[in-house]
Protein backbone atom coordinates (compact mmCIF):
# COMPACT_ATOMS: atom_id res chain seq x y z
CA UNK A 1 0.00 0.00 0.00
CA UNK A 2 1.07 3.48 -0.69
CA UNK A 3 1.11 6.87 2.00
CA UNK A 4 3.32 9.61 3.02
CA UNK A 5 5.23 11.63 5.13
CA UNK A 6 6.15 15.40 5.50
CA UNK A 7 9.46 16.93 6.12
CA UNK A 8 11.10 20.66 7.14
CA UNK A 9 10.14 23.14 4.98
CA UNK A 10 13.52 23.77 3.12
CA UNK A 11 14.87 24.63 -0.18
CA UNK A 12 16.94 20.90 -0.93
CA UNK A 13 13.75 19.21 0.41
CA UNK A 14 11.01 21.49 -1.95
CA UNK A 15 12.92 20.69 -4.93
CA UNK A 16 13.60 16.84 -4.34
CA UNK A 17 10.27 15.77 -2.80
CA UNK A 18 7.64 19.03 -3.72
CA UNK A 19 4.55 20.00 -2.13
CA UNK A 20 0.90 19.45 -2.49
CA UNK A 21 -0.69 22.45 -5.12
CA UNK A 22 -3.15 23.24 -2.72
CA UNK A 23 -0.51 24.41 -0.43
CA UNK A 24 0.76 28.19 -1.08
CA UNK A 25 4.80 28.78 -1.57
CA UNK A 26 6.26 29.36 2.01
CA UNK A 27 2.94 27.83 3.92
CA UNK A 28 3.60 24.38 3.13
CA UNK A 29 5.70 21.57 3.46
CA UNK A 30 7.55 18.58 1.09
CA UNK A 31 5.74 15.36 1.67
CA UNK A 32 7.10 12.16 0.59
CA UNK A 33 5.50 9.39 -1.34
CA UNK A 34 6.11 6.14 -0.03
CA UNK A 35 5.09 2.44 -1.18
CA UNK A 36 5.87 0.05 1.42
CA UNK A 37 5.86 -4.35 0.91
CA UNK A 38 4.24 -6.14 3.95
CA UNK A 39 4.66 -9.87 4.48
CA UNK A 40 0.59 -11.00 5.77
CA UNK A 41 2.40 -13.60 8.01
CA UNK A 42 4.76 -11.74 10.25
CA UNK A 43 3.64 -8.03 9.55
CA UNK A 44 7.23 -7.07 8.58
CA UNK A 45 7.92 -4.72 5.88
CA UNK A 46 9.67 -6.34 3.06
CA UNK A 47 10.35 -3.44 1.09
CA UNK A 48 9.93 0.16 0.67
CA UNK A 49 9.93 2.89 -2.04
CA UNK A 50 10.67 6.54 -1.59
CA UNK A 51 9.33 8.69 -4.14
CA UNK A 52 9.26 12.66 -4.86
CA UNK A 53 5.50 13.81 -3.54
CA UNK A 54 3.75 13.58 -7.48
CA UNK A 55 5.52 10.41 -8.04
CA UNK A 56 2.98 8.02 -9.32
CA UNK A 57 2.39 4.95 -6.98
CA UNK A 58 2.58 2.13 -9.60
CA UNK A 59 6.24 3.52 -10.67
CA UNK A 60 6.81 3.40 -7.05
CA UNK A 61 5.80 -0.07 -6.66
CA UNK A 62 7.17 -1.71 -9.45
CA UNK A 63 10.83 -1.75 -8.04
CA UNK A 64 9.81 -3.89 -5.22
CA UNK A 65 8.88 -6.74 -7.28
CA UNK A 66 12.06 -7.76 -7.04
CA UNK A 67 11.03 -9.35 -3.65
CA UNK A 68 8.90 -11.48 -4.77
CA UNK A 69 9.12 -15.19 -4.97
CA UNK A 70 6.95 -18.02 -8.03
CA UNK A 71 3.94 -18.64 -5.49
CA UNK A 72 3.43 -15.55 -4.15
CA UNK A 73 0.10 -13.96 -3.64
CA UNK A 74 0.18 -9.94 -3.85
CA UNK A 75 -2.68 -8.53 -2.18
CA UNK A 76 -3.17 -4.88 -2.88
CA UNK A 77 -5.94 -1.74 -3.12
CA UNK A 78 -8.25 -1.20 -5.93
CA UNK A 79 -5.21 1.45 -7.29
CA UNK A 80 -3.03 -1.53 -8.05
CA UNK A 81 -5.57 -3.80 -10.54
CA UNK A 82 -4.26 -3.34 -13.52
CA UNK A 83 -3.93 -5.74 -16.62
CA UNK A 84 -0.27 -5.02 -16.99
CA UNK A 85 0.17 -5.92 -13.47
CA UNK A 86 -1.93 -8.84 -13.53
CA UNK A 87 -0.20 -10.16 -16.92
CA UNK A 88 3.15 -9.47 -15.12
CA UNK A 89 2.98 -10.84 -11.55
CA UNK A 90 1.41 -13.98 -13.65
CA UNK A 91 5.08 -14.16 -15.39
CA UNK A 92 6.78 -14.34 -12.57
CA UNK A 93 4.46 -16.90 -11.19
CA UNK A 94 2.68 -14.90 -9.07
CA UNK A 95 -0.82 -14.32 -8.27
CA UNK A 96 -2.63 -11.19 -7.39
CA UNK A 97 -5.79 -10.32 -5.20
CA UNK A 98 -6.97 -6.68 -5.72
CA UNK A 99 -10.21 -5.24 -5.92
CA UNK A 100 -11.88 -3.58 -9.50
CA UNK A 101 -12.36 -0.48 -9.81
CA UNK A 102 -12.55 2.11 -12.69
CA UNK A 103 -14.08 1.40 -15.99
CA UNK A 104 -14.08 -1.74 -15.23
CA UNK A 105 -16.06 -1.82 -12.31
CA UNK A 106 -19.07 0.27 -13.71
CA UNK A 107 -19.41 -1.15 -17.36
CA UNK A 108 -18.80 -5.18 -16.05
CA UNK A 109 -21.76 -6.90 -16.33
CA UNK A 110 -21.99 -10.85 -14.67
CA UNK A 111 -24.45 -11.76 -16.70
CA UNK A 112 -21.10 -12.38 -18.99
CA UNK A 113 -18.33 -14.35 -18.86
CA UNK A 114 -17.95 -18.08 -17.99
CA UNK A 115 -19.86 -18.69 -14.48
CA UNK A 116 -17.55 -20.19 -11.44
CA UNK A 117 -20.62 -19.90 -8.99
CA UNK A 118 -22.62 -16.99 -7.63
CA UNK A 119 -21.34 -14.24 -8.43
CA UNK A 120 -18.42 -15.68 -9.47
CA UNK A 121 -17.37 -15.12 -13.07
CA UNK A 122 -14.14 -15.69 -15.18
CA UNK A 123 -13.65 -12.74 -17.96
CA UNK A 124 -11.19 -12.35 -20.51
CA UNK A 125 -9.77 -8.70 -20.11
CA UNK A 126 -8.55 -7.19 -23.47
CA UNK A 127 -5.03 -5.03 -23.40
CA UNK A 128 -5.76 -1.49 -23.79
CA UNK A 129 -4.77 0.11 -26.77
CA UNK A 130 -2.71 3.00 -25.55
CA UNK A 131 0.48 2.09 -23.20
CA UNK A 132 0.33 3.42 -19.49
CA UNK A 133 2.90 5.97 -18.27
CA UNK A 134 4.61 3.99 -15.66
CA UNK A 135 5.56 0.86 -18.90
CA UNK A 136 8.04 1.59 -21.35
CA UNK A 137 7.33 0.65 -25.15
CA UNK A 138 9.08 -2.07 -24.69
CA UNK A 139 7.50 -3.74 -21.53
CA UNK A 140 3.91 -2.66 -22.89
CA UNK A 141 4.80 -4.51 -26.24
CA UNK A 142 5.65 -8.15 -24.40
CA UNK A 143 2.19 -7.97 -22.45
CA UNK A 144 0.15 -10.60 -23.87
CA UNK A 145 -3.34 -9.68 -26.10
CA UNK A 146 -5.33 -11.20 -23.56
CA UNK A 147 -5.86 -12.27 -19.91
CA UNK A 148 -8.15 -14.84 -18.28
CA UNK A 149 -9.44 -12.67 -14.68
CA UNK A 150 -11.66 -14.44 -12.10
CA UNK A 151 -14.19 -11.23 -10.95
CA UNK A 152 -15.85 -12.07 -7.56
CA UNK A 153 -18.96 -10.07 -5.99
CA UNK A 154 -19.46 -9.79 -2.15
CA UNK A 155 -22.07 -7.87 -0.46
CA UNK A 156 -21.04 -6.70 3.13
CA UNK A 157 -24.00 -6.07 5.97
CA UNK A 158 -21.47 -4.62 8.53
CA UNK A 159 -22.85 -1.68 9.80
CA UNK A 160 -20.31 1.65 9.52
CA UNK A 161 -18.22 0.06 7.06
CA UNK A 162 -17.98 2.44 4.05
CA UNK A 163 -18.39 -0.06 1.21
CA UNK A 164 -21.32 -2.52 0.59
CA UNK A 165 -20.75 -4.22 -2.14
CA UNK A 166 -17.33 -5.19 -2.81
CA UNK A 167 -15.47 -6.54 -6.72
CA UNK A 168 -12.50 -8.72 -6.40
CA UNK A 169 -9.93 -9.54 -9.77
CA UNK A 170 -7.61 -12.09 -9.06
CA UNK A 171 -5.73 -14.98 -11.38
CA UNK A 172 -6.52 -17.43 -8.17
CA UNK A 173 -8.97 -19.20 -11.11
CA UNK A 174 -8.90 -22.85 -9.43
CA UNK A 175 -12.59 -22.72 -7.50
CA UNK A 176 -11.88 -25.95 -5.37
CA UNK A 177 -8.17 -25.25 -3.53
CA UNK A 178 -9.56 -20.96 -3.73
CA UNK A 179 -12.98 -21.30 -3.23
CA UNK A 180 -14.94 -17.81 -3.18
CA UNK A 181 -15.00 -17.62 0.68
CA UNK A 182 -11.76 -17.79 1.64
CA UNK A 183 -10.57 -14.82 -1.83
CA UNK A 184 -13.30 -12.74 0.63
CA UNK A 185 -11.75 -13.42 3.57
CA UNK A 186 -8.20 -12.71 2.42
CA UNK A 187 -9.10 -9.46 0.65
CA UNK A 188 -11.18 -8.57 4.53
CA UNK A 189 -7.24 -8.92 5.36
CA UNK A 190 -6.22 -6.33 3.33
CA UNK A 191 -6.70 -4.05 5.60
CA UNK A 192 -4.16 -5.16 8.27
CA UNK A 193 -1.40 -3.20 5.84
CA UNK A 194 -3.24 0.21 6.92
CA UNK A 195 -2.25 -1.17 10.89
CA UNK A 196 0.97 -1.77 9.92
CA UNK A 197 1.38 1.71 8.48
CA UNK A 198 -0.08 2.77 11.30
CA UNK A 199 2.52 1.51 13.64
CA UNK A 200 5.09 2.68 11.17
CA UNK A 201 3.77 6.38 11.08
CA UNK A 202 1.77 6.95 14.68
CA UNK A 203 3.24 4.61 16.69
CA UNK A 204 7.08 5.33 15.47
CA UNK A 205 6.66 8.87 14.91
CA UNK A 206 7.15 8.70 11.25
CA UNK A 207 4.15 11.59 10.11
CA UNK A 208 6.56 14.48 10.67
CA UNK A 209 10.70 13.73 9.87
CA UNK A 210 13.51 15.88 11.08
CA UNK A 211 15.92 15.63 8.49
CA UNK A 212 17.10 19.16 6.72
CA UNK A 213 18.23 17.03 3.19
CA UNK A 214 16.67 14.53 1.00
CA UNK A 215 19.50 12.52 1.94
CA UNK A 216 19.19 12.29 5.82
CA UNK A 217 15.06 11.94 5.01
CA UNK A 218 15.68 9.13 3.12
CA UNK A 219 17.64 7.21 5.70
CA UNK A 220 15.84 8.60 8.35
CA UNK A 221 12.84 6.53 6.67
CA UNK A 222 14.32 4.06 6.01
CA UNK A 223 15.32 3.48 10.04
CA UNK A 224 11.61 4.04 10.85
CA UNK A 225 11.00 1.02 8.60
CA UNK A 226 14.09 -1.19 10.20
CA UNK A 227 12.89 -0.18 13.90
CA UNK A 228 9.48 -1.68 12.98
CA UNK A 229 11.01 -4.84 11.98
CA UNK A 230 13.11 -5.22 14.68
CA UNK A 231 9.90 -4.74 16.95
CA UNK A 232 8.10 -7.63 14.78
CA UNK A 233 10.71 -9.96 15.43
CA UNK A 234 10.14 -9.47 19.08
CA UNK A 235 6.24 -9.80 18.75
CA UNK A 236 6.98 -13.15 16.32
CA UNK A 237 9.72 -14.63 18.96
CA UNK A 238 7.48 -13.95 21.86
CA UNK A 239 4.40 -15.27 19.56
CA UNK A 240 6.00 -18.73 19.13
CA UNK A 241 7.49 -18.96 22.73
CA UNK A 242 4.67 -19.06 24.58
CA UNK A 243 1.66 -19.98 21.64
CA UNK A 244 0.12 -16.47 20.77
CA UNK A 245 -1.22 -15.50 17.74
CA UNK A 246 0.76 -12.94 16.47
CA UNK A 247 -1.78 -10.35 14.69
CA UNK A 248 -3.29 -9.96 18.44
CA UNK A 249 -0.09 -8.40 20.18
CA UNK A 250 0.40 -5.14 20.87
CA UNK A 251 2.89 -3.56 18.68
CA UNK A 252 2.98 -0.19 21.03
CA UNK A 253 2.74 -2.38 23.77
CA UNK A 254 5.78 -4.61 22.28
CA UNK A 255 7.76 -1.28 22.42
CA UNK A 256 6.87 0.08 25.44
CA UNK A 257 7.82 -2.83 27.32
CA UNK A 258 11.13 -3.33 25.32
CA UNK A 259 12.24 0.60 26.09
CA UNK A 260 12.00 -0.36 30.05
CA UNK A 261 13.71 -3.74 29.84
CA UNK A 262 16.87 -2.40 26.98
CA UNK A 263 18.91 -0.46 29.12
CA UNK A 264 18.80 -3.00 31.70
CA UNK A 265 20.06 -5.58 28.79
CA UNK A 266 22.71 -3.19 27.95
CA UNK A 267 24.21 -3.04 31.34
CA UNK A 268 24.07 -6.55 31.59
CA UNK A 269 25.47 -7.60 28.10
CA UNK A 270 26.81 -10.81 27.91
CA UNK A 271 25.36 -12.74 31.20
CA UNK A 272 23.63 -15.00 32.50
CA UNK A 273 21.29 -12.16 33.67
CA UNK A 274 20.86 -10.45 30.18
CA UNK A 275 19.80 -13.46 29.04
CA UNK A 276 17.11 -14.29 31.74
CA UNK A 277 15.69 -10.98 31.30
CA UNK A 278 15.45 -11.35 27.60
CA UNK A 279 13.27 -14.26 28.46
CA UNK A 280 10.83 -12.32 30.51
CA UNK A 281 10.58 -9.94 28.07
CA UNK A 282 8.93 -12.04 25.97
CA UNK A 283 7.22 -13.28 28.60
CA UNK A 284 5.65 -9.75 29.16
CA UNK A 285 4.93 -9.37 25.72
CA UNK A 286 3.15 -12.58 25.26
CA UNK A 287 1.04 -11.73 28.17
CA UNK A 288 0.00 -8.29 26.49
CA UNK A 289 -2.99 -9.69 24.01
CA UNK A 290 -5.31 -7.26 22.54
CA UNK A 291 -9.43 -8.40 22.65
CA UNK A 292 -10.78 -10.15 19.65
CA UNK A 293 -12.60 -7.18 18.02
CA UNK A 294 -14.21 -8.36 14.29
CA UNK A 295 -15.69 -5.63 12.41
CA UNK A 296 -14.36 -3.05 14.76
CA UNK A 297 -15.27 0.68 13.91
CA UNK A 298 -13.70 4.00 15.42
CA UNK A 299 -14.83 7.38 13.72
CA UNK A 300 -11.91 9.55 11.90
CA UNK A 301 -12.40 12.39 14.29
CA UNK A 302 -9.95 13.66 17.00
CA UNK A 303 -11.27 14.33 20.68
CA UNK A 304 -7.90 16.81 21.69
CA UNK A 305 -8.66 20.48 20.36
CA UNK A 306 -5.83 22.23 18.40
CA UNK A 307 -4.45 25.62 19.93
CA UNK A 308 -6.48 28.33 18.49
CA UNK A 309 -3.95 30.12 16.34
CA UNK A 310 -4.51 31.16 13.17
CA UNK A 311 -3.37 29.54 10.07
CA UNK A 312 0.05 30.66 8.37
CA UNK A 313 -1.43 31.50 5.23
CA UNK A 314 1.59 33.67 3.47
CA UNK A 315 5.15 32.93 3.80
CA UNK A 316 6.27 33.57 7.40
CA UNK A 317 8.89 36.66 6.05
CA UNK A 318 5.85 38.38 4.91
CA UNK A 319 3.90 38.07 8.23
CA UNK A 320 6.68 39.26 10.12
CA UNK A 321 6.70 42.29 8.18
CA UNK A 322 3.04 42.64 8.44
CA UNK A 323 3.68 42.38 12.53
CA UNK A 324 6.13 45.37 12.47
CA UNK A 325 3.62 47.61 10.64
Amino acid sequence: DGSSCSMPDTPELQKAFGQPDRQKKGCGFPVARLVAMFCWASGAVIDVAIGAYRSNELSLWHPLWGQLQAGDVVLGDRFYCTFADLTRLAARGCDGVFRLWGARARTLDFRQGTRLGKEDRLFVWSRSASRPRTLSAKAFASLPKTLTVRVLRFHTQVKGFRSRTVMVATTLRDTVRYPRERIAALYGDRWTVELRIRDVKTTLAMEVLRGKSPDVVRKEILMHFVACDLIRALMWQAAQRHGRPLHRLSFAGTMERFHVVAPYLCLFSGTPAAATMYQLLLRWIAADVLPDRPHRIEPRALKRRPKPYDLLTRPRNEMRRLLLR
